[in-house]
């Protein structure tokens, strides 16, 4: 990782709300816990190999539908992280994306921000699926 890169990071990396809400994510963008205090909200945690349950998929529809994850190892997103939030921008058949994660302020709350673009020649019908697994316990 170069230093001159704004987007260079250890991880897992951990995104933090000043009210106790965090989110760890991992290298390839996938969701590896999140937590309020003591309090574990996804009931798997995400790894490098496989992701995590938690995700975004874009998918296309019409007389064939296909869909594509926007995190985790199976995405074809460019991830960066920093003390604001996560970033992933990428482009799946002919649809561009930018994913921004945002942790809230003042609430335990989390946004995704999410902009597509067809840079195709054919109109395209998408929408985009939000999964999350709950766990709502403490981890043990």
């Amino acid at each position: 990782m170069s230093p001159q890169n704004p987007c260079s990071a250890k991880f897992p990396f951990r995104l933090e709300s000043p009210v106790g809400l965090s989110i760890e994510v991992n290298a390839n963008g996938s969701i590896r816990r999140m937590d309020h205090g003591d309090i574990l909200l996804n009931l798997f945690l995400g790894t490098e190999m496989e992701g995590g349950v938690a995700n975004l998929y874009l998918r296309r529809l019409g007389a064939t539908m296909e869909a594509t994850p926007l995190l985790g190892p199976r995405s074809p997103a460019a991830i960066c992280v920093d003390e604001r939030g996560m970033t992933l921008t990428g482009e799946w058949k002919g649809v561009g994306f930018h994913v921004s994660l945002i942790l809230a302020k003042t609430a335990a709350a989390w946004f995704w921000h999410v902009a597509v673009e067809n840079t195709g020649n054919a109109v395209e019908t998408i929408d985009l699926i939000y999964a999350q697994d709950l766990a709502l316990a403490h981890y043990g």
